[in-house]
């Protein structure tokens, strides 16, 4: 079980991070090993979980992530737009088992945080589809 959030690399590192490879939109290529190309960061970061348990000596592990999402409001690249964007093409991602590169066609269980009580910075109080009051923030298709 892992946690992935491409928006915390995105907002930390926006220089080497893209907006687009955050939100898994395919439109740009990243080079991490010379054998695997990502257009993603969730990908990347997947395989970088996935390496690091072959490393120890744990192979063909099933890998869920419990974890991951987009905030809507709070800070620089989180809106409504980029929520939508990102759960969309991870319930897409999940729906058609698209797998990554280190481990094409196998497919993830993925869970999609929705939290707006948490303390700390202000994006940790605007993640999920719905909002304090229950209603959802935008229309994430889930078939």
């Amino acid at each position: 079980m892992v946690n992935v959030y491409p928006f915390f690399a995105y907002i930390n590192n926006p220089k080497y991070v893209s907006l687009d490879h955050a939100l898994l939109n395919r439109s740009s290529y990243m080079e991490y090993d010379k054998n695997l190309a990502y257009d993603n960061m969730f990908d990347a970061s997947i395989d970088a979980f996935v390496y690091a348990m072959e490393k120890e000596g744990f192979n063909d592990i099933p890998v869920m992530v419990t974890e991951t999402g987009w905030p809507t409001s709070g800070t620089d690249g989180a809106s409504i737009d980029n929520a939508f964007t990102y759960n969309e093409n991870i319930v897409r991602r999940a729906l058609n088992n698209v797998g990554t590169p280190k481990r094409p066609g196998v497919g993830l269980d993925i869970f999609l945080f929705d939290e707006n009580g948490k303390s700390g910075e202000e994006f940790e109080r605007h993640f999920g589809i719905f909002g304090d009051n229950g209603i959802k923030a935008y229309d994430v298709r889930f078939n």
